[in-house]
């Protein structure tokens, strides 16, 4: 209480009031001041207020004001520098130890201690489980370094088992390799198949290709449409696709490869695989064409309109079918037949097989049809036409004719007027010539062409004998060279071809002197030949063998022949 009233009596002092009348006020409790005396307040700056006493103010004299506000009552034991100290402590400890007051003495910091562990590691894995990363991190205090069974024990736990790298983790265990990422387990990636691949060697879009003229010019009648091939060619070289290599994951998981992707395989009609199956061939001659995914041969090529500036000229392989008509000027080459079912004016058709117009030709005097086979149409006027074999038409009119069989004319009219004809065997019209005497020419028997064949293997003849006399000659003066020992090596080997070549031109002279042999036999029989006719006109010239006729009068109802050396007349 001593000390209690030391701090009371200075804490009253400095308020600037007497100790016994402040303790009595302060015993005195304030609800028992009437209501119409008022109490002296103090302001929060401690300044005195005034208080109103009979109507009259008092004032106090001007304390010192502070620089912090204090509240209105203080005891003794808000000042208790020992339980200000505790609450320092107590409000350090919440706070995380704030510094101590400057007037206060540091407290000594506490030895830290640290603690013991031991090397740890971390595992990461891959989303696609073919890849391991470790990290260790080092020990503390007196912890136990990392090993070689703590590193397995961890991929054990992990469940990895297959791409450890054993040398790593030596490595890492030997050294003491901490905080280092290293890739500890590796899987093997899986290989995927290789995909198949197909190569063409054939456009699979219609491109035009305008030729060349030999002037430099375009020949926009040739447009390259058809793609000839022949049986055999290569269309496509397939690669097949290859199997996939499996993996293996970390975990010993195996891991699937994707097989190879094979595209579709454009094989039609008339398309084949070749022996190892690597390659697509033409089954057969024709006109190759893509359409619907896959490669075709078209035995036939067909035109759906006319042969025009839109078509160009053609020339395919195999047959052509022609919708509509063949304008002037173009030509048509097929190796097999060729039909049309429209108007040929003034074209050229050539073909390997037959020809057949189902209404006819007007040749303007340019038009030309060639047939390996038969020629067959309505009618033919102003061209030039050979068969191969025989023709067949309702009239021939103004034309150049040249047929190796059998020429026949039927129908209405069944005329040959005007012109020439050569018929190998037998001729059988209506009527040949016309009331107008126009000239009209018949040989029957050798043909122009028999006859240029008959020549021209003749002439083969002639310069494979004069080859063979002067290889002789060659041969006896090297002969001769050998025999007296003066042969050069060169001389020798010139001898050898000599005598080689004597073999095949003896050979070969045969083989031409048989076939004229055979070609003059069919130029000297002309017995079977003949000509029938219901009506001959004036005009008409008929040639059989070396026999020559005019006809000066109508004939009706003839046949004309050959028989012991001269043309000879009798009745159909």
């Amino acid at each position: 209480m001593k000390e209690k009233s030391l701090l009371y009596n200075l804490f009253m002092k400095y308020l600037g009031e007497d100790g016994e009348e402040e303790e009595a006020k302060q015993e005195t409790p304030l609800s028992d001041h009437g209501g119409d005396d008022k109490q002296e307040h103090m302001h929060d700056g401690g300044e005195a207020i005034p208080q109103e006493t009979d109507g009259e103010l008092s004032e106090q004299p001007d304390i010192p004001r502070k620089t912090e506000p204090e509240p209105l009552i203080e005891t003794v034991e808000d000042w208790n520098e020992a339980e200000l100290q505790k609450q320092r402590e107590l409000d350090a400890r919440s706070r995380g130890a704030e510094e101590p007051d400057s007037d206060e003495m540091p407290a000594e910091p506490e030895e830290e201690i640290v603690p013991s562990r031991d090397a740890s590691l971390e595992l990461a894995i891959t989303d696609d489980k073919m890849k391991a990363t470790m990290m260790v991190w080092e020990p503390e205090g007196d912890g136990a370094d990392i090993t070689e069974e703590a590193l397995y024990k961890a991929l054990q736990e992990k469940h990895i088992t297959y791409g450890i790298d054993e040398e790593k983790i030596r490595d890492i265990a030997e050294n003491k390799r901490y905080r280092q990422l290293f890739v500890i387990a590796s899987g093997k990636p899986a290989k995927d198949g290789t995909s198949g691949k197909i190569k063409d060697f054939f456009p699979r879009q219609v491109q035009l290709k305008y030729a060349t003229k030999q002037n430099g010019g375009i020949d926009f009648k040739n447009m390259n449409l058809i793609h000839n091939v022949k049986e055999g060619d290569v269309v496509c070289q397939i690669t097949r696709p290859t199997d996939p290599e499996d993996g293996m994951n970390i975990y010993g998981q195996p891991v699937r490869g994707r097989q190879g992707a094979m595209p579709a395989i454009p094989q039609g009609k008339n398309i084949t695989y070749n022996e190892d199956g690597t390659q697509l061939v033409a089954a057969c001659e024709g006109n190759l064409t893509f359409r619907s995914g896959r490669f075709h041969v078209e035995k036939v090529f067909e035109v759906a309109g006319n042969v025009d500036n839109s078509i160009g000229n053609i020339n395919f392989s195999g047959s052509v079918f022609i919708q509509g008509d063949v304008f002037e000027g173009y030509e048509v080459r097929a190796k097999g037949n060729i039909t049309v079912m429209g108007m040929v004016e003034g074209a050229a058709l050539i073909a390997g097989g037959d020809i057949q117009l189902q209404k006819g030709m007007r040749g303007m005097h340019c038009g030309v049809l060639e047939a390996g086979g038969d020629i067959t149409a309505k009618f033919l006027e102003d061209c030039t036409i050979h068969a191969g074999s025989n023709i067949q038409a309702e009239y021939i009119i103004n034309s150049q004719v040249a047929c190796e069989n059998n020429l026949t004319l039927v129908g209405r009219r069944g005329a040959f007027i005007g012109g020439s004809c050569s018929v190998y065997n037998e001729m059988n019209v209506k009527a040949v010539g016309a009331a107008s005497h126009i000239t009209t020419s018949v040989t029957l028997g050798a043909t122009p062409q028999l006859i240029a064949e008959a020549e021209k293997a003749a002439q083969e003849i002639r310069e494979v004998s004069e080859q063979m006399e002067e290889n002789r000659k060659n041969t006896a003066w090297l002969t001769e060279k050998q025999n007296r020992g003066s042969l050069t090596p060169v001389q020798q080997q010139r001898l050898s071809a000599l005598n080689l070549e004597a073999s095949v031109n003896k050979l070969k002279q045969r083989q031409l002197q048989s076939k004229a042999a055979q070609l003059a036999k069919q130029i000297r029989e002309v017995g079977r030949t003949r000509l029938q006719a219901d009506e001959v006109y004036p005009g008409t010239i008929i040639c059989i063998g070396d026999s020559r006729l005019v006809v000066m009068d109508k004939e009706d109802s003839v046949s004309y022949y050959y028989l012991d050396g001269e043309i000879r007349k009798g009745m159909r």
